[in-house]
Formats: structure tokens, sequence, C-alpha cells
């Protein structure tokens, strides 16, 4: 008779509470005849406390001025609302109510995709908070050929982590982290000789975009560079210059098939 042993997804399962009482006796079961398994689970809960104390303070912090930039409805959509006002012939005043009807509903569109992005930046600047003045143990897994597999694996996405990025930064190792409901998240570390951390967060989207966008949030000393590309974010996070985080960001970037366009044709604005 085989016996039951949680997988780490089972386990942040059950730490996060999404498991329903019979699989979650059956994991205390586990734990109380595994001391290995109750080890994992209390440094999953600890870490967890962790996250939590430190995000209260960002919770107050006022959204990133460039995640409200006014949203440009696009001539054509235009041209529909006033197509549609021509057909069911209510002139001029119905043209006018259908375009402001068209324009709410991209006002409310965009007003989403910033809640979304500036969650997603929070967790980015949290995740590198809580883990990079970490001395012992900053990553979970260190860079090894195992690395971008186990990643890949649990966010069932390819996961690509260059072993160095411009700067001297070395690739330190990654580690899984909580993110969405049904959407776990990668964090990638880099070092460089003087000892400055820089992080790269992963995750997918809430609310899919159609374009690429590249914007930069500082709090405090720390710069976030982040992008989305459809149904996927990206984030650069250190403590460098905006340069050096641009040029790491650019490397990063074209190491999943992009390439420097994206950043040079648009100037990243300034906060």
């Amino acid at each position: 008779m085989s016996t039951f042993r949680p997988d780490h997804h089972t386990l942040m399962a059950y730490v996060d509470g999404q498991l329903d009482d019979a699989r979650s006796a059956q994991v205390q079961h586990a734990l109380a005849n595994d001391a290995q398994l109750a080890a994992e689970v209390q440094a999953m809960q600890q870490q967890t406390l962790a996250l939590r104390a430190a995000l209260d303070p960002l919770l107050d912090q006022p959204v990133p001025s460039q995640l409200l930039q006014r949203t440009v409805v696009p001539p054509r959509r235009w041209a529909r609302a006033a197509v549609v006002a021509l057909w069911i012939g209510l002139g001029a005043v119905a043209g006018g109510v259908g375009s402001a009807q068209w324009q709410s509903r991209d006002a409310t569109a965009a007003l989403a995709r910033a809640e979304g992005e500036q969650h997603f930046v929070r967790q980015a600047l949290l995740a590198y908070s809580v883990y990079t003045p970490d001395p012992r143990r900053p990553v979970e897994v260190r860079n090894s050929n195992d690395l971008t597999t186990w990643l890949s694996r649990r966010l069932d996405r390819p996961i690509v982590a260059p072993d160095s990025l411009p700067g001297g930064l070395l690739l330190m190792g990654g580690r899984l982290l909580p993110g969405m409901p049904g959407k776990p998240a990668a964090q990638l570390m880099y070092q460089n000789a003087q000892g400055h951390r820089l992080t790269v967060y992963l995750r997918g989207m809430a609310k899919p975009t159609a374009q690429t966008a590249f914007r930069i949030v500082s709090s405090g000393g720390t710069t976030t560079l982040y992008w989305v590309d459809r149904d996927w974010g990206y984030a650069v996070t250190g403590d460098l210059s905006r340069a050096r985080l641009l040029e790491a960001a650019q490397a990063l970037y074209a190491s999943y098939g992009g390439g420097a366009r994206a950043f040079a044709a648009s100037p990243a604005p300034q906060t």
C-alpha cells in the first residue's frame, strides 16, 4: 500500500488554505509522519508571515502616476461608433452617446489593467525586499541545469534564466513564489562583484494585453523596470542605476525572443 506524500504544489496550497477538508486531512497525516515535510511546511508558513508583514506598508502607497495615464481611444472605434449611429438612424446625438459608451468600456479596461500591473509591481518589490537581504538562503534552488526545468514545470511555461546579465551580474538561483490563484510566480536572483543584487520576477497576468508595455517605478532607492507581453509579466528590480537596470532588462527581453527595439522606441517615463 503506497503512502501519500504531497508534492511542493500541494504543500503550498495547504499553507494557503486552498485544499478541501479531505485533502487537508491527508496532508496533516503526512506531516505528522514525516519530519522533513513538516519542516518544509513550517518554512513556507514563515515565508508567508514575512510576506504579509512586508506587504502592509506597500498597500498604503499611492498608485504610480504612470499607471494612470489617460487611454487614447483608437480612431477605428470612433468610426465604428459612427457607423452604428447611422445604421440605427439616431443621428448625431445618438452617435455621441455611442462614442461615450465606447470610451467608458476602454477606460474601465485600462483601469483594470493598471490595477493588475500595480499589484504585479508590488509583488515584485515585495519579493525583492524580502529575499535580497537574506545572507544565508536568498534563493530556493541554486543555479544549475535543474533550475529552469523545475521552474518551467511549476509555471507551465518555458522559463529562461541567463547565467549572466550585463554589468557583471551572475545568476545565483531562483525560487517559486505565490502569485495569483492558479498563477504561481518565479524569482531569479543575480549578484555582481560589489554585492549588489538584482531580481527578475515573472508570472502570468490576470488581464492579458495585446501589446508589450514598458514602465519604470521607483520606490525609495529601489527601481523596477517591468513590461507585460500578452499574458505574461516581467519585472527587473534592483538598487542599481536605471542605465544598468535597462541593460539587464534588454538582455532578458532578448533572451525571451524579443530585442532592444522595444526599449529604444519608447523612452522610459520619468517618475
